[in-house]
């Protein structure tokens, strides 16, 4: 490990930015006043579910498409025709 690293492990430069801090190194990583306003990560999102319209299953809205190939052997074309009589359209 480089010099650098180490006084960052060991508190002497701040470990978001490397500038020097005042004191010597506590033993911990610190930060500075200007990386400590930084935002945490926020947890992901989790991705909306919704039901399938033939079996009721809970699937993910990106994953319908391929649920409804893969379970039901549904092509995009049979889809729309399905769709298009359930509201009287065709």
């Amino acid at each position: 490990m480089g010099d650098i690293a180490e006084m960052m492990l060991d508190g002497t430069l701040c470990e978001g930015c490397g500038v020097a801090l005042d004191g010597a190194g506590e033993g911990f990583p610190r930060r500075c006043c200007d990386c400590q306003e930084e935002s945490t990560f926020d947890q992901p999102k989790k991705a909306s579910k919704c039901y399938c319209p033939d079996c009721g299953r809970r699937v993910r809205v990106a994953g319908l498409a391929d649920h409804m190939r893969d379970a039901h052997q549904a092509t995009y074309f049979k889809l729309e025709v399905r769709y298009a009589r359930a509201r009287g359209d065709a």
